[in-house]
């Protein structure tokens, strides 16, 4: 049954990384129902937070997907 996920990715504060994040996301059919993105204490890590309506299986295979991308830092579900 699908349900709203909340998904917060630490990513390196670089021209594109939302780009490839968001691109993910479509690849896979996601339809992302909100995003917000800001910095962290850090000036070079970003936070994107995003709500995305799926199953829990699809958040999972998602994640390992983000995990594969060479700027994300770290994933929170």
């Amino acid at each position: 049954m699908s349900a709203n996920h909340i998904i917060s990715v630490l990513v390196e504060n670089k021209a594109g990384v939302l780009a490839k994040i968001s691109g993910l996301f479509s690849r896979r059919g996601f339809n992302i129902e909100s995003l917000a993105v800001g910095p962290t204490e850090n000036e070079q890590i970003s936070r994107i937070t995003m709500t995305v309506n799926a199953e829990s299986h699809s958040i999972e295979q998602i994640v390992k997907q983000l995990y594969k991308l060479i700027n994300v830092i770290k994933i929170q579900e």
